[in-house]
């Protein structure tokens, strides 16, 4: 039976950051996502398999490590997809640097997306054109590139969701500018409204940026990170963005003792 994953790119995944003691959060939204995306591409799902594969996975990493795991749904079948499994990967978390905590640099991708494509809402294995994005931007000495739809409205990075800020309100791009509905952003969006902040999703061009005074990045790994630069743009930190950091970590650190030590 064919491996469709290989061969076409049909397959999804999840990525966890796995705090010491083997702890990770948001698993109920981390499954919910794969589950819409199997719902879509009509792959065969069992959150139970999910489940027990994620703990297996975990049980092989180090008590006391800090590391990034992914969950893999592999598709199989000759035709169609006929049945898919689940497997895991993992590997040490890397330590921020300074220079990332300090703000990172962002600049404007190479090329647009198109915000109907259902690619862009799941964690799809068809990642070709993240990868390619995100070693564009690396490679010229940034964190990350921010892709625009086909309107010119700023959507996301190639590995994280974006955040602006201006006069002590936030705002992010919505879904239907074609970007992946990320666990870490959505929790962010509860953070801020825990604090009193006001965060608006709304539409986000290029020539907006230089209205803003600040902006940030989020995902299930690297959390929340400041941004310093987004092309010729240059950004202040402001004290919120430390804020809305700790009230994620707070928030999060709730979760993570209410789990146990595991799942």
């Amino acid at each position: 039976m064919k491996n469709r994953t290989l061969f076409f790119g049909e397959g999804l995944f999840e990525t966890f950051r796995v705090y010491k003691g083997r702890r990770v959060a948001f698993v109920e939204d981390h499954l919910h996502r794969m589950l819409e995306g199997c719902q879509f591409f009509a792959f065969p799902f069992s959150k139970n398999e999910a489940m027990d594969t994620l703990k297996s996975g975990l049980d092989e990493i180090p008590l006391n490590t800090e590391a990034r795991l992914r969950l893999n749904l592999i598709c199989y079948g000759d035709h169609h997809v006929e049945k898919t499994e689940f497997r895991t990967s993992w590997e040490l978390l890397k330590k921020v640097t300074t220079q990332q905590a300090s703000g990172v640099k962002l600049v404007l991708a190479p090329f647009q997306r198109c915000s109907s494509s259902p690619l862009v809402r799941f964690k799809t294995t068809s990642y070709l054109e993240n990868i390619f994005v995100s070693t564009w931007a690396r490679r010229q000495g940034f964190f990350d590139a921010l892709f625009t739809n086909e309107r010119g409205e700023i959507t996301e990075g190639s590995v994280t969701n974006i955040f602006f800020l201006s006069k002590g309100e936030i705002f992010t791009p919505p879904t239907d500018a074609g970007l992946l509905p990320g666990v870490t952003r959505k929790q962010i969006i509860k953070v801020a409204g825990m604090l009193g902040f006001s965060l608006t999703e709304c539409t986000v061009r290029a020539a907006d940026l230089k209205q803003f005074d600040g902006a940030f990045v989020t995902n299930s790994v690297i959390e929340v990170l400041p941004v310093c630069t987004v092309g010729d743009t240059n950004y202040d930190i402001p004290e919120m963005i430390e804020a809305l950091r700790e009230g994620y970590r707070k928030h999060l650190e709730d979760f993570l003792f209410s789990s146990g030590p595991s799942l």
